[in-house]
């Protein structure tokens, strides 16, 4: 009997892929950035329980859909919440 293909094969490629081009760029596919310092963890592990309510959400005559937040400061938490609207947002468009 031959050895199976792993089911999570594309999943164990990227991961060596990912380990073999540490101190590398991605030059060869076209983008000029700069190298690789770090592998960083893939595990985004997340269990929330809150709900978050931005001010206005607006659906365009085009389709496309516009978030709009109100603040009287800016800070960088702000850019995560932000972030975490859009995705909010685009998984219950599904």
């Amino acid at each position: 009997m031959k050895n199976p293909v792993a089911y999570q094969n594309k999943d164990i490629i990227s991961k060596v892929f990912g380990e073999s081009i540490r101190n590398k760029s991605f030059r060869a596919y076209g983008m000029d950035i700069p190298e690789i310092v770090e592998i960083l963890p893939t595990n985004l592990p997340a269990v929330e329980a809150n709900e978050m309510r931005l001010d206005n959400l607006f659906r365009l005559k085009d389709g496309t859909i516009v978030i709009v937040d109100y603040e009287s400061t800016y800070s960088y938490a702000d850019k995560i919440k932000y972030l975490n609207y859009v995705a909010r947002t685009t998984k219950g468009m599904d």
